[in-house]
């Protein structure tokens, strides 16, 4: 993380019907924090005068967001945001002919 503080909620199990209970984790300044691959998780903001500013960096795009309104929700009720708005290069199917 770069600047702000933060609270990360992460799911414990990622395999689970339901998201379930998250653990929270206070998140401050040069923080780092792994989510492994289908976690569900959340970043919030709790810094009252300092935006929240963050690098994310993804080993395999392009990502599904599946979006919930509380942690008790099904995974089955959720909400597909795919393709996300940096996922829509991935999707180009054109390819110039001075690119490797």
């Amino acid at each position: 993380m770069k600047e702000g503080q933060g609270t990360l909620y992460l799911a414990p199990s990622s395999h689970s019907k339901y998201p379930g209970n998250p653990q929270e984790s206070h998140i401050s300044p040069n923080s780092t924090f792994h989510i492994p691959v289908n976690d569900v998780h959340q970043v919030w903001n709790t810094g009252e005068h300092e935006d929240l500013q963050v690098l994310v960096v993804i080993s395999r795009p392009p990502v599904k967001v599946f979006m919930y309104n509380d942690w008790s929700m099904p995974h089955t009720a959720s909400k597909l945001k795919f393709p996300y708005y940096w996922d829509e290069e991935c999707y180009q199917t054109t390819t110039r002919k001075d690119e490797l």
